[in-house]
């Protein structure tokens, strides 16, 4: 589960934005940024305020409270403007939230040339079922 400033920090690099930028945003120093996504200093509810409608979070999600997944649908149906979301899709898009790294290494897989990615997919699908069979 991230902490405050892990998900600050997953935030800005999902906007593809460095912490100088997203403090000249917030009008705040970069120190502070590297601050708050350090754990060395927690942000100010104005300054939530102001993170909560810069990435279009709450601020629940902002802190770490876990959203029902009837606001994550909602956020997600935001997000992608559709409304063809299967529970099954939901409950993987909640563990990718609380899970940045496995996120990140995803998204990487996803950039591969195709024939390489294909092999890769092979390779985990099959470690993911046989950790899975030997866990049931």
């Amino acid at each position: 589960m991230m902490d405050l400033g892990e998900r600050l920090k997953y935030l800005r690099k999902q906007q593809h934005w460095t912490q100088e930028q997203l403090a000249q945003y917030l009008n705040i120093s970069r120190s502070q940024i590297s601050k708050w996504e350090n754990g060395d200093l927690l942000p100010d509810v104005q300054s939530l305020q102001k993170l909560s409608n810069l990435y279009n979070v709450s601020i629940d999600f902002l802190i770490g409270r876990d959203s029902s997944k009837k606001e994550l649908l909602r956020e997600v149906r935001r997000w992608y403007q559709t409304d063809d979301i299967s529970e099954k899709t939901l409950d993987i898009i909640n563990y990718l939230k609380q899970n940045p790294n496995i996120e990140e290494a995803i998204y990487s897989l996803a950039q591969l040339p195709n024939k390489k990615r294909k092999h890769a997919e092979v390779m985990i699908s099959t470690i993911i079922k046989e950790f899975s069979d030997a866990i049931k």
